[in-house]
């Protein structure tokens, strides 16, 4: 197998529990979306970025996914998706989010939840954000075990779109290309 595009620019691959930080490339995972089959991260690498929220019962966590939800046309022209997970059944998931526009994914045991760091020492859901590049690598964390808030929806549209500018091979250069026999 070879390297990442994250990788090459110094990206780590593979991240142990607890260590998802910046620079780190998210850990694979493939859960069932609340519309029907099955969705993995990597099933968005290298065509998309990502916004994923790991939801807890808190309200500040629901705002956040109706903030996102009311932004996702914004957040889409951003070459972006965002992913909710949710510890819910299926059912509980598809009642109380079935409504947004993005895919819910449904994490009934909790494990990818706990892998993705968004459960507190006593074993409580708590939420988690994480953004990462077309290429998996993250580009900001917030996670509420350790005391941070979650962003705003506009902070991370603007992450976003801090994102695509710095990223290069994602979009055509900004200036034209002299060709050597122009000179």
């Amino acid at each position: 197998m070879g390297m990442s595009q994250s990788e090459i620019n110094g990206g780590v691959r593979d991240s142990p529990p607890g260590a998802l930080a910046t620079g780190r490339i998210l850990p694979e995972f493939s859960l069932p979306a609340v519309s029907g089959g099955s969705i993995r991260n990597s099933d968005y690498r290298g065509r998309s970025n990502l916004v994923v929220i790991v939801a807890d019962d808190r309200p500040q966590t629901s705002g956040l996914m109706q903030a996102l939800a009311d932004s996702y046309a914004l957040i889409k022209t951003e070459a972006a998706e965002v992913l909710a997970i949710v510890a819910l059944s299926p059912e509980q998931a598809r009642e109380r989010f079935g409504n947004l526009p993005y895919p819910v994914l449904v994490d009934a045991d909790g494990r990818v939840q706990q892998r993705l760091g968004a459960i507190t020492a006593q074993g409580q859901a708590a939420a988690a954000l994480y953004v990462t590049d077309a290429f998996g690598e993250i580009q900001l964390v917030h996670r509420t075990r350790e005391g941070q808030t979650l962003p705003a929806a506009s902070e991370v549209v603007t992450l976003l779109e801090f994102i695509n500018i710095q990223c290069p091979e994602c979009e055509p250069p900004e200036w034209p290309l002299i060709k050597p026999d122009e000179f």
